[in-house]
């Protein structure tokens, strides 16, 4: 189109007209603010200015001002425009500093009251309203502001002119940094659908947040003229929380509204918040399916706002009101005016024409409209003649000229009360009148803008400076995350050399590069926005996220680089578990690869101490019985930085360099503005922090130079499990962990000492004894741990009590006679004794629950003179040790007594929370749900509060939330169909997944739970959280530290033997694949590629991909006794000759008859010792002589197996891989026979069943609230149908239900499921969704089933199938049955429902035979009398 800048210049003249009329003459001239309506209805006041619609108003003003810019203006307009757009900005900036001590407060609070005001008075600026006498809390109005001002200032407008005024916009980025967790009113000023004056998490707002924060950041708000203090610092954490908050939630608007108008900002202009082009696709087709009318959208399904049936006296509805304005909502003309815009931002031609179109017809010219008579639209649709003629046309208080022709858009459309009825019965039938709010200056102002845009007098790129709008075409960026890694010492750095991992210390980085651990960034930008002026403080104390110190900084000429938060050892006793370290290493990576949206690749710092990585040393260290050193989570961790030389790292690209080597790949952020910050010590912030990574060695005083070492079990399949003994409180059977103790020379003292010199003010000495086990009983033990490799487990229990009973020495010149110490909780009537006794502890275990008891009896603070330490201290010290032994069970006892808590769980819960999962602590009628982010205090108290029978189990529902936090980050699908997470029925599952998998009774589960690994429990909860996989044929089980078994999914395995990942060079297709589905066959597939030829080694075990990340020689074994248990161990052989003998130790302690494959990666053989060639050789290999330096290797034997059946292949360097070679093993299955006598373990033979794989599920997901797939608008369908559901005294009715709630609201699956939580146990919650679901289908496919006139029973009908099944099948085995003890007193139903229960729940879901769905539908026709045909 050729550009006609006559006819141009004609056309912004008119437009000129038009806006000067209806915007710009309304602009107070004093303080420059707009009312957004001179009218005053009985829907309430427009004379006052609010901050949306000001900000919006002027839009139009701002469009023709650059319009005129383009031109040869000689009239002056695009001066007069330009600073008319400066003077409201300019007055909305002034109300709000007015009000800067809230915007204070309220970045502490985020509490409603707190809030800047929604609205000002025109003429003044000055506030209309109390604090709480309005919805003021509008993050999306002050969002929008600053989306403007950062678009203003762009394009050249100078609209901020003071340090003053550029840090109070700072601490507006503050005030709604935190939108993703802080519930407001919304854009309609209403909160909650009801307006009952409840705030919602609405996306409109966190969208409107995420594009203003984006949109703000790096702005110079001076412009060309600024400097380094004037910019806009926005944090790049907050705005990814806000971008994945936002994602989870659309298309829905907030819990009450399933859907809202008002995503069309958040989607297209002005926020272009969201990237992803489909979900934008489905939250506008959604929007348009449920809201879309002729005369514009519907704000929200059954908004009442103007309706003629609405009560104006009330602000809120009644209940059960909202199902009367059910199809007779207003109509908003507004919303096809942000479809025009978001057309024409994208080129989407067809969705501008239609929306033109639809927009002509609702459009009104001023020179037909008389307020004073209102018409629908269809009656303005007459000849140019027929057209009245009025000298002037008063139209909500502007006078319009008849000659000049104004398209005014109304507020909305509403239906005639005589149209009520007819519209109800026919939607979208009647006619509409426009309201007397004619023209809603905010839409006037888009519709403007839009034909601005039309018309080519405005293009994209003038209206959208800083090219927001391509956020929606840019692909998903391959980002390469860079990996420095220091050593703290000299020392270190040589020992990982020799592994072949080249790092620098801390000290040999250039000068001008300074390492700084998180809390320093912290405090330096807690200067950034600080004003005394104003009384303003600066950024609040958080802890700095991963994307925030995966950025360099510079300040004068010097850089800095920060350590992240999670890689803090100190913190909490998670990070001191290796693989636990790893897997949030892995868990960062992910999110920052995924999240980073900057110039220059994202830098993670990390500083490896020996406090990680301390055993990787092996002089002087004896090879004990446990092969620690074999299967070391150490080791793994070191593996895990060897591995990043790969370059990839769970998908993620990765890139190991120097520091100085990424200063030009970085992202470099200035702290130039502290320079300018005369109150703020910036040199002394980071000099202070500076000797953070450089601690000096230290000993313990007085200690020993040997450290007695412990004889942990073995972890291979039939090894010991761990020994337990008798615990202190409440019958609880305790289990030692692994001992991991290293000599005196490693970092273990220096981590201790470090903590303990904080503690004690300066005494570096312990005051307890250190943890010593023998294997005989000492005076000062109270237990005795057997070291034989294959004892039995000692378990013993005593009575539920609050009572100990510990052996104890008095006297300590009497002789070694033990006298018993009965303590009980509370009872300080032997504080002294327990004092005593807790002197000559050598027993960690011990120490820690005469430390409980001592605190039930008197303060943490209180001295204990003969240890001369507080309780407090003697506490620490225990923690500290039991971190570093790596005895969780302790470690959470102590951590729970001292009240610890993670620096990153308020974040973990918000990251649940703000997708739209609640989550609850405790569990019956203390139970505390958690549906909106709290601060750290208040989740403190409830963790506190909730988890009095067990100390332990607050650290242990922290560990569950942060799992969880880290699950939904990372693998959000494993959150589908749950609502609401309750921690205490999630540490049930877990229990019962160990009681079944090690035959445990609940009270070993327990304290084996307790025992796990932080990362063995992460992995735990991972398998349990699985879902539908539990119905799978599982056939790998691992070991776990305290010496039993956990059966894992793929994606959970501690010490990662099978493969996330499926590798590059996968297996060629397997010859015989029917041989995997055999449920009674071990297959096996191998093959090994050496450095040259692929460097890999790849396994599977029917089907399951295994993982050899390492160099060397690896090993897996496979008990195929019932079910596959499965170890895994690598020796890098390449190394050290020290390796070539744990392999020797490994194999030798393996029992006859495992399955072993063996496969190199790299290289082994470079220090293979003649002893491991002969180990080898013994296997079955006949090839072993024959590999040199970088061959390719893999075996498949049985130990103790005749040596001719081993098979083995070998390809030498450069030929290529080796052949895949496949074997396969019968597995020793359980007699399957009938047994010939009955009991509660053997009567599952003779009902129907999955092998406990559906209990284990149905278990599992209700622990979960686990629901299918449109679960609940389904149920919302049949609660439609009847009178209600009754769940034992529990119920929900139809009405209000759904009368108040719409089917896919979220507040009424929030019903649904507070109904199903009352019952407790999870397995029935399980049936009874299935009942509701079967239900939902019978009343689908049948006409007799449509309505039912009255209140299903999900209790009767469950009590019903399950007794129809016990009935069948006990009928079909009366002889046998008559003949049990266990039925001595009959076979019926009422005696034996629990058993019942317990067999039926192990029926699968859907069978032609035998499953819960038969047995329902025949329950549902009896209980509601009711025959149909169930064949769908």
């Amino acid at each position: 189109m050729t550009f006609n800048s006559s006819l141009a210049l004609e056309r912004l003249d008119y437009y000129y007209q038009v806006i000067n009329t209806t915007v710009l003459s309304k602009q107070n001239a004093a303080s420059g603010l707009i009312p957004a309506s001179v009218a005053v209805t009985s829907h309430g006041d427009y004379t006052d200015a609010w901050v949306r619609d000001n900000v919006y108003s002027i839009y139009c003003v701002y469009g023709l001002a650059l319009a005129y810019n383009r031109l040869d203006d000689t009239t002056g307009r695009a001066f007069e425009l330009e600073h008319a757009v400066i003077k409201l900005m300019r007055g909305l900036l002034f109300s709000m500093m007015r009000q800067t001590p809230k915007v204070e407060t309220f970045k502490k609070t985020q509490n409603i009251l707190d809030a800047l005001h929604a609205k000002y008075n025109t003429k003044t600026g000055d506030t209309v309203v109390k604090d709480n006498e309005w919805g003021h809390l509008q993050i999306d109005a002050t969002s929008f502001f600053l989306v403007a001002l950062a678009d203003m200032t762009t394009s050249g407008y100078s609209i901020v002119y003071t340090q003053d005024e550029v840090d109070f916009v700072q601490n507006l980025v503050f005030y709604i940094e935190r939108a993703y967790r802080t519930p407001d009113f919304g854009i309609w000023e209403r909160g909650d659908k009801s307006n009952n004056g409840y705030p919602e998490l609405n996306s409109s707002s966190i969208g409107m947040a995420y594009a203003a924060l984006r949109a703000i950041s790096g702005v110079n708000l001076f412009g060309t003229r600024g400097g380094p203090s004037s910019i806009i610092y926005v944090f790049p954490d907050e705005m990814a929380r806000n971008k994945i908050t936002l994602e989870s939630i659309l298309p829905r608007e907030s819990n009450s509204k399933e859907v809202d108008g008002s995503v069309l900002s958040v989607i297209g202009f002005p926020a272009f918040a969201v990237e992803d082009p489909s979900l934008i696709t489905m939250t506008r087709e959604d929007a348009k399916k449920k809201l879309e009318g002729r005369y514009g959208w519907k704000r929200f399904l059954r908004d009442g706002h103007q309706t003629v049936v609405e009560d104006n006296t009330r602000l809120h509805y009644n209940e059960s009101e909202l199902k009367v304005f059910e199809n007779i909502e207003s109509e908003w003309p507004l919303f096809f005016t942000y479809l025009v815009l978001e057309g024409l931002f994208t080129g989407n031609a067809d969705q501008v024409a239609e929306y033109r179109k639809k927009l002509s017809f609702v459009t009104i010219d001023s020179a037909l409209w008389d307020p004073e008579n209102p018409r629908p639209p269809e009656d303005y649709a007459i000849s140019p003649s027929e057209r009245p003629r009025r000298k002037s046309i008063t139209a909500t208080g502007l006078e319009l000229t008849p000659d000049l022709h104004i398209p005014l858009v109304p507020e909305l459309y509403y239906v005639p009360a005589e149209s009520i009825k007819a519209e109800r019965e026919n939607p979208h039938s009647q006619k509409r009148i426009p309201n007397d709010n004619t023209p809603l200056v905010w839409a006037l102002s888009l519709y403007l803008l839009g034909n601005l845009m039309y018309e080519n007098l405005l293009t994209p790129s003038e209206l959208d400076p800083l090219g927001r709008r391509f956020n929606v075409k840019r692909e998903k960026t391959d980002n390469i995350v860079q990996v420095v890694l220091l050593s703290e010492d000299e020392e270190l750095k040589k020992t990982l050399s020799t592994y072949g991992l080249e790092t620098q210390t801390v000290n040999q980085i250039s000068s001008s590069f300074t390492v700084l651990p998180p809390q320093a960034l912290v405090e330096v930008y807690g200067a950034l926005g600080q004003n005394e002026k104003l009384g303003t403080t600066g950024r609040p104390d958080r802890p700095m996220g991963t994307l925030a110190t995966s950025r360099l900084y510079r300040i004068e000429g010097s850089i800095y680089a920060f350590t992240p938060q999670f890689m803090d050892v100190e913190s909490f006793y998670l990070n001191s578990d290796p693989d636990y370290l790893v897997s949030t290493f892995e868990t960062e990576l992910n999110f920052t690869s995924r999240h980073w949206v900057f110039a220059g690749r994202p830098t993670i710092t990390v500083i490896l101490t020996n406090a990680m990585l301390a055993e990787i040393s092996k002089e002087d260290i004896p090879l004990n019985e446990s092969l620690y050193l074999a299967d070391s989570s150490k080791k793994n961790l070191l593996n895990f930085f060897m591995n990043l030389r790969s370059g990839e790292c769970n998908g993620v690209r990765v890139r190991l360099s120097r520091l100085a080597e990424t200063v030009n790949t970085s992202n470099i952020e200035s702290l130039d503005f502290l320079i300018h910050k005369p109150n703020v010590d910036w040199n002394t912030i980071l000099s202070t922090n500076k000797g953070y990574h450089h601690r000096t060695t230290r000993r313990r005083l007085g200690s020993d130079d040997t450290i007695s070492l412990n004889s942990p079990g073995v972890l291979t399949p039939g090894g010991a499990r761990t020994s337990r003994r008798r615990s202190i409180f409440g019958g609880k059977s305790l289990g030692t962990p692994l001992d991991k103790l290293n000599n005196s020379n490693s970092g273990y003292f220096q981590d201790i000492v470090a903590a303990l010199e904080k503690i004690n003010q300066g005494a570096h000495h312990f005051k307890l004894k250190d943890h010593e086990v023998s294997s005989t009983p000492t005076s000062g033990s109270a237990v005795t741990v057997s070291s034989e490799p294959h004892s039995p487990p000692s378990v013993t229990s005593s009575p539920p009590s609050q009572v100990t009973e510990l052996p104890t020495q008095l006297d300590e010149h009497a002789q070694e006679s033990d006298m018993l110490l009965s303590l009980k909780l509370g009872d300080d009537s032997q504080f002294d004794e327990a004092v005593q006794s807790l002197q000559t502890s050598t027993n960690l275990y011990d120490q820690i629950d005469l430390l409980q008891y001592l605190v039930s009896c008197k303060t943490l603070d209180e001295f204990v003179d003969p240890l001369d330490a507080t309780i407090r201290n003697l506490l620490e010290e225990v923690y500290v040790k039991s971190k570093r032994l790596q005895y969780w069970s302790v470690a959470r006892q102590a951590s729970g007594l001292l009240n610890k808590t993670m620096p990153s769980l308020v974040n973990s819960l918000t990251d649940l929370i703000i997708r739209q999962k609640q989550v609850s602590i405790g569990s019956d009628q203390t139970e505390c749900l958690i549906s909106s982010p709290v601060g750290p205090d208040t989740l403190e108290r409830m963790i506190s509060k909730q988890c009095l029978d067990d100390v332990r189990e607050g650290p242990v529902v922290q560990e569950i939330i942060i799992s969880l936090g880290s699950f939904i980050r990372t693998k959000p699908q494993m959150f589908d169909g749950i609502l609401r997470l309750r921690t205490h029925y999630i540490i049930i599952a877990l229990r019962e997944e160990i009681s079944r998998v090690n035959q445990f009774n609940e009270e070993e589960a327990i304290e084996h739970l307790m025992q796990l690994s932080p990362f063995e429990l992460q992995s735990l909860l991972g398998t349990v959280m699985s879902g539908p996989s539990m119905c799978e044929e599982t056939t790998i089980m691992i070991s776990d530290k305290p010496g039993g078994f956990l059966l894992l999914s793929q994606d959970f395995d501690p010490s990662r033997r099978l493969s996330v990942e499926i590798p590059t060079l996968s297996l060629p297709p397997a010859a015989v694949k029917d041989v995997m589905k055999k449920s009674n066959t071990l297959f096996i597939r191998a093959q090994s590629g050496g450095y040259y030829d692929g460097n890999f080694a790849h396994v599977q075990i029917n089907g399951n991909e295994l993982v050899a990340n390492t160099r060397g020689l690896h090993v897996w074994a496979i008990d195929r006794n019932d079910q596959l248990s499965l170890e895994h161990a690598s020796f890098d052989t390449h190394i050290s000759f020290d390796e070539s003998q744990d392999f020797c130790t490994f194999i030798d302690r393996l029992p006859v008859g495992l399955i072993l494959v063996l496969a190199s990666k790299d290289d082994f053989i470079e220090h293979l010792s003649k002893g491991a060639i002969d180990t080898l050789k013994n296997l079955g290999s006949r090839m072993i002589d024959a590999i040199q330096y970088r061959d390719s290797f893999v075996l498949v034997t049985e130990k103790g197996g005749n040596r001719d059946d081993a098979l083995e292949a070998y390809s030498p360097a450069t030929e290529g891989p080796t052949k895949t070679i496949e074997k396969e093993f019968g597995i020793l299955k359980r007699d399957e026979t009938k047994p010939t006598e009955i009991t509660k373990d053997t009567i599952d033979r003779f009902f129907p069943n999955s092998n406990g794989r559906w209990l284990r599920r149905r278990k599992n997901d209700g622990a979960l609230n686990r629901v299918p797939k449109n679960f609940f608008p389904r149920t919302w369908t049949v609660l439609d149908k009847c009178q209600g559901f009754k769940v034992g005294t529990h119920s929900l009715p139809r009405d209000p239900t759904v009368f108040e709630k719409t089917p896919q609201e979220f507040n009424f699956a929030l019903a649904v499921e507070s109904l199903l939580d009352s019952l407790k146990d999870p397995a029935k919650r399980q049936i009874a969704v299935e009942i509701l679901t079967v239900i939902y289908k019978i009343q689908k496919y049948h006409s007799q089933f449509k309505t039912l006139d009255i209140m299903l029973d999900i209790t009767a009908i469950f009590d019903g199938a399950v007794a129809e099944f016990w009935n069948k099948w006990t009928q079909q085995n009366k002889d046998l049955f008559e003949k049990s003890p266990i039925f001595e007193k009959g076979l019926d139903y009422e005696l034996h429902k629990e058993l019942a229960r317990q067999l039926f729940y192990d029926l699968p879901l859907d069978d032609c035979t035998e499953s819960t769905s038969l047995y329902i539908v025949n329950s549902i026709k009896h209980e509601l009398d009711i025959d149909f045909d169930y064949s769908f």
